[in-house]
């Protein structure tokens, strides 16, 4: 009785195309980024970032057909997608080192969440415990997937923070649509490569095919992750209305001056 209501609405997502329904999840998660923004700042962002960390590496677990892609292709792109989009937001208002920030905060909470899971799933389960099955599936960590998950996580959003920040200097802190695209463009690539190579070939006990890993873990998702990146722009402008000056850090405002104002003498 208590699942009625979620089991039908499931039900009904699962009617609609694919591509329909990850354009709920990326509209839904804009509005939850947005409210985040507004009403918690740069704390809000970094909740955020941490939740959908785990959330995205609990998501790739699931497989699903795209009509854009002849194979399936596997999920979390979104979200992780979303990720990237929360990293140049920050580092847009907040400066380069509180997006840096970001990363390993994400980064020690997807290992803190593993070892505990790990701890819990060590309790004896009593017989015909559906539970400790379902928990084992989602939260049983492969040493592979977990080693290319955060290699693949640390090295691209460097990156992607990187090139922002650059061609925010670069530009003088104009054409916000030229470093957004590009940024996570290019940081998308490197970690669709690094963690589809690490986890289904290099680390893998048996090692996918080339095309498989090409069309499927490596230009499967980031053909949607480019499409995510473009359609991510305006929400970087609209982050401007979002944004409270009380929400900002003193700390991180006068880095952020003292960025820009190195800029200007360049």
């Amino acid at each position: 009785m208590d699942t009625t209501y979620i089991v039908t609405f499931i039900t009904w997502l699962q009617g609609s195309s694919v591509e329909l329904v990850s354009l709920y999840l990326f509209i839904t998660s804009v509005i939850i980024i947005l409210a985040l923004l507004r009403t918690l700042g740069l704390y809000g962002l970094y909740a955020y970032n941490i939740i959908a960390t785990i959330l995205a590496n609990i998501q790739v677990l699931k497989v699903s057909q795209f009509s854009f892609s002849p194979e399936p292709v596997a999920l979390g792109t979104i979200t992780f997608a979303t990720i990237f989009l929360v990293s140049d937001i920050i580092t847009e208002h907040y400066g380069k080192k509180a997006a840096q920030r970001s990363i390993w905060l994400s980064f020690s909470s997807q290992i803190i969440v593993t070892i505990l899971m790990v701890l819990t799933l060590g309790h004896s389960p009593l017989a015909g415990d559906a539970a400790q099955t379902a928990m084992e599936t989602l939260f049983l960590p492969a040493p592979r997937l977990v080693i290319a998950s955060l290699v693949s996580f640390v090295v691209s959003l460097l990156i992607d923070i990187q090139i922002f920040n650059a061609l925010n200097t670069y530009t003088r802190h104009r054409h916000l649509w030229l470093r957004t695209s590009l940024s996570t463009m290019v940081g998308a690539l490197v970690d669709n490569i690094i963690f589809s190579t690490l986890a289904w070939v290099i680390l893998a006990p048996q090692p996918v095919s080339l095309q498989t890993l090409i069309f499927t873990y490596i230009l499967g998702t980031y053909v949607a992750r480019v499409l995510i990146a473009i359609v991510s722009t305006p929400v970087l402008y609209l982050s401007y209305y979002f944004t409270k000056p009380f929400s900002k850090p003193s700390h991180l405002v006068q880095e952020q001056k003292k960025g820009y104002a190195e800029s200007e003498r360049l």
